[in-house]
């Protein structure tokens, strides 16, 4: 019985608090309702972290989906310009051919290579399909082939410099290089494509001298395949490469004949330095501007004009083997742009036979913006 006394007063205070409860919330249920009870707090943390990661797959999404269009474009684009520098490079080849064909109808319409013929025209512009061409054909034997000095032999008998060795020191002088730096420059460059290390000049260098530079190289001991390897002769500065370098050229042969026909009125200093000292460079200018329209029929033509009268005939003679009034080597220097791609072009051509001109080197690229002050550092 007293079980069931203290049962009794425990469920009645179990009512009481219910009571009391429902009091203090306001709210009584009714029958077979149920009570709601609050969140808890950490759920609705868990719905924040959500939205978040939600806000950051999204991004990435974005920006994976902008780099993908990025790099379809860069792929886009970079088709489109290989597309374009290959149709630039088959202009280049029909840009040869009509080269081909200017000087093969020099040769068949005159004995000699002169500026009034079709391949002499000054730089052209030919509009293509979607394309633009700029170019012009330009003699390289017009100009001082420096290979030539490869077949300078020295004299056994005495010291004297050999004819194409002095022609291009003067040829310095004449530009304003310093005497004595002229003739190391020279003679280096004899003893650069000479075929042997043993020195033949008497200030020239060979490679104990490079290899003293720094960076140390050796001579090449052959020919130049560009003008612009003049730089890495000794005592050939950036500046002395600046005043020579529209005067010479680097032929893939060891001989050397000028054109009297096709040499500019402003390489008149190169006739000039051939003749020293007996040819003033204004004289030499005079022959040029007042050089028939079709040129001189033969080199003899040429060594009787008036203002060489004074020239001794052995220095004619001599000369004379050195010159003549027709042109075996040609030069394409062509530019070609397709829609913003541009391409350049350098061929040279070769006609062994007066009636059909090969190309046998081709060189694409800027070599237009080449600079000369590149190359090793010399003491």
């Amino acid at each position: 019985m007293t079980n069931s006394v203290h049962l009794k007063h425990a469920t009645g205070q179990s009512s009481v608090r219910k009571i009391e409860q429902e009091r203090k919330t306001g709210q009584k249920l009714k029958r077979g309702q149920r009570r709601n009870y609050a969140r808890p707090k950490h759920s609705a943390r868990q719905t924040g972290v959500a939205l978040i990661v939600v806000l950051m797959l999204l991004a990435i999404m974005a920006t994976i989906a902008a780099t993908m269009s990025e790099r379809l474009f860069s792929q886009f684009k970079r088709t489109e310009n290989q597309l374009n520098y290959q149709q630039a490079y088959w202009y280049s080849v029909g840009v040869e051919s009509l080269a081909k064909v200017g000087i093969e109808q020099s040769f068949k319409d005159s004995d000699n290579i002169n500026l009034s013929q079709p391949w002499a025209l000054e730089e052209q512009t030919y509009p293509l399909e979607n394309a633009t061409l700029v170019g012009r054909l330009v003699d390289k034997q017009a100009c001082f082939n420096l290979n030539a000095l490869a077949s300078a032999e020295a004299s056994t008998t005495t010291d004297k410099t050999p004819y194409l060795v002095e022609t291009l020191q003067v040829l310095l002088e004449e530009q304003g290089v310093e005497n004595y730096q002229a003739e190391i420059a020279a003679q280096s460059l004899w003893e650069f494509v000479d075929n042997n290390g043993a020195i033949n000049s008497t200030v020239g260098v060979e490679d104990s001298t490079y290899e003293s530079l720094k960076p140390a190289y050796m001579t090449a001991n052959s020919l130049l395949a560009d003008s612009s390897e003049l730089r890495s002769v000794y005592q050939v500065s950036a500046q002395v490469m600046e005043k020579v370098h529209p005067f010479v050229c680097a032929l893939p042969t060891t001989e050397f004949r000028l054109n009297v026909n096709t040499i500019s009125v402003d390489n008149a200093a190169l006739l000039a330095a051939m003749f020293h000292p007996a040819l003033a460079e204004s004289d030499a200018k005079k022959i040029l501007e007042d050089r028939p329209f079709d040129g001189w029929d033969n080199v003899d033509d040429f060594l009787s004009e008036p203002a060489l009268a004074s020239v001794k005939e052995q220095q004619k003679k001599q000369v004379k083997g050195y010159l003549t009034v027709d042109s075996a080597y040609f030069e394409l220097d062509a530019t070609i742009e397709v829609d913003h791609s541009r391409v350049r072009v350098r061929s040279l051509l070769f006609s062994d036979d007066r009636e059909t001109a090969t190309v046998i080197r081709r060189r694409f690229g800027g070599i237009g913006e080449r600079v000369f002050d590149r190359s090793a550092e010399q003491k």
